[in-house]
C-alpha cells in the first residue's frame, strides 16, 4: 500500500500523485469506450491539460481528487466515478470507493448533503451509488449530447442524518 488516505477490503484510496499523469491513468480520458457516460473524452487529452488538472486539484482547498487503488496490483483510477482498467469494472471497487468518499464527506468534513448526476443510461453507475446509499432527486433534462442524441442526467444524493 502506497500512501493511502481511505482504507476497505478491496482498494484504497490516495491522492492524486505527480507519476500518475504517466501510464495507463492518462490515456483512460481519451478512452471513447470508458467514455460513454462521462464528458472527459470529448476533447483530447494531453499531457499539459493533465499536469494542469493536477496541478489545480493540487492546490485546491475546496476539491479532493482522489485515486482508487485496486489491493491486487495497484491498479486505479480517479474517482470521477471512472475505473478505468476493465479488468477491476463490475467487481464492486466503485460502489466501495464510494462508501469510503461518503464516510469521510460526512465524518471528517461534516458535510450534510452529497449530489451528484450520472448518464441516465449507465446503469452500473447507478446501481453503485444506491448501493453506497444515493437516491434519485431527479434529473436534467437534455444534459448529455453523445453521437448527436440527447439523454438526461440523473440527479442523485445522499444525506448525512447525523448533521442538524
Amino acid at each position: 500500500m502506497h500512501h493511502p488516505f481511505l482504507i476497505g477490503k478491496l482498494v484504497y484510496l490516495r491522492g492524486l500523485e505527480e507519476n500518475d499523469l504517466e501510464g495507463d491513468y492518462f490515456q483512460w480520458f481519451n478512452d471513447q469506450a470508458n467514455d460513454i457516460y462521462t464528458n472527459h473524452a470529448v476533447w483530447p487529452n494531453t499531457h499539459e491539460k493533465m499536469r494542469e488538472f493536477y496541478n489545480q486539484s493540487s492546490q485546491s482547498k475546496n476539491n479532493i481528487v482522489l485515486a482508487i487503488i485496486v489491493e491486487d496490483g495497484d491498479k486505479h483510477a480517479k474517482l470521477n466515478i471512472i475505473i478505468g482498467d476493465k479488468g477491476a469494472q463490475s467487481k464492486g471497487c466503485g460502489t466501495e470507493a464510494l462508501r469510503l468518499i461518503v464516510d469521510y464527506g460526512f465524518s471528517k468534513l461534516n458535510l450534510h448533503r452529497i449530489g451528484l448526476g450520472v448518464h441516465e443510461d449507465n446503469k452500473a453507475a447507478i446501481k453503485a451509488y444506491e448501493k453506497a446509499g444515493f437516491f434519485v432527486e431527479g434529473r436534467y433534462k437534455d444534459h448529455f449530447l453523445r453521437n448527436g442524441k440527447y439523454s438526461d442526467a440523473i440527479c442523485m444524493a445522499i444525506i448525512n442524518k447525523n448533521t442538524t
